[in-house]
């Protein structure tokens, strides 16, 4: 059995998101190697979003990013939060939306739940009759339509507000030779678009590279551990051609990306 210390994670989070994720794993006896394959980029609020912010009945987060650059845009606007209504309630995409959204202490919805993913959520009992209802989801340019008609279907009058864009992060060079000569690399995957951009990263400087590691970069990458962060990402990726085994964290989360460690430890 590979020793913890023996992994090395390649950590693909935002680099404004990764400290945590870092300090779990180094704590557990992994080395963790930065290589930020997004960039988050806000964008503007719209005209009137002040005003009518507070007439949302309920408030979907996509991300832990939807809940931090919504406060970043309200706070620029020279309020302390967004002016939530009497009674307004927040739900979130993903365990570490969940937990920024308590960080902030926002009004959360209470909900008894075991994954916050969009079907969960829009089967939960507080989603179900919507009508004369306004929703609004917070979150970044793209994404699935899922819950967006889910809402519609319950009778909400549903509204979107794009407020960031993920953009590729410059590509870690010195960590990815680094990674390319390690014991036992682990890759992190958060999102299918993480992935992608390392893939198209470690495709574009391939030909740079091959002076110092001659092996084919992305078939050697495709070879290796990895760590998603749903179903729907292991078949995607799956499907493009991984032959590594892959690792479904149990929850969202800094601590289910640990959970996925130890599980890879355990049975290398």
């Amino acid at each position: 059995m590979v020793k913890p210390d023996a992994l090395t994670l390649l950590n693909t989070r935002p680099q404004h998101q990764a400290a945590h994720l870092t300090r779990l794993a180094e704590h557990a006896g992994v080395e963790v190697l930065a290589c930020p394959t997004i960039e988050i980029e806000p964008q503007a609020l719209p005209e009137s979003a002040a005003t009518c912010f507070k007439r949302f009945d309920k408030i979907v987060f996509v991300s832990r990013n939807a809940v931090s650059v919504l406060q970043q845009l309200f706070q620029a606007k020279g309020l302390a939060s967004p002016p939530f209504g009497e009674s307004a309630q927040c739900f979130a995409i993903g365990q570490a939306t969940q937990q920024a959204l308590q960080a902030q202490g926002w009004p959360l919805a209470s909900l008894d739940i075991k994954r916050f993913v969009s079907e969960d959520l829009l089967a939960t009992e507080a989603l179900q009759d919507l009508q004369g209802q306004r929703c609004l989801i917070v979150k970044g340019e793209g994404g699935r339509p899922t819950l967006k008609a889910g809402l519609e279907n319950a009778g909400a009058d549903v509204e979107e507000w794009l407020i960031y864009r993920r953009r590729p992060a410059a590509f870690c060079a010195q960590a990815w030779s680094k990674f390319q000569s390690v014991a036992h690399p682990v890759v992190l995957a958060s999102s299918l678009q993480a992935w992608s951009n390392l893939v198209a990263m470690v495709t574009e400087t391939e030909t740079d590279s091959r002076e110092t590691h001659p092996k084919n970069a992305q078939a050697w990458l495709f070879l290796q551990d990895i760590i998603v962060f749903s179903e729907r990402i292991e078949s995607a990726i799956r499907e493009q051609g991984w032959r590594g085994r892959i690792f479904v964290v149990p929850q969202q989360s800094d601590d289910g990306v640990l959970s996925a460690l130890k599980q890879i430890s355990m049975q290398s």
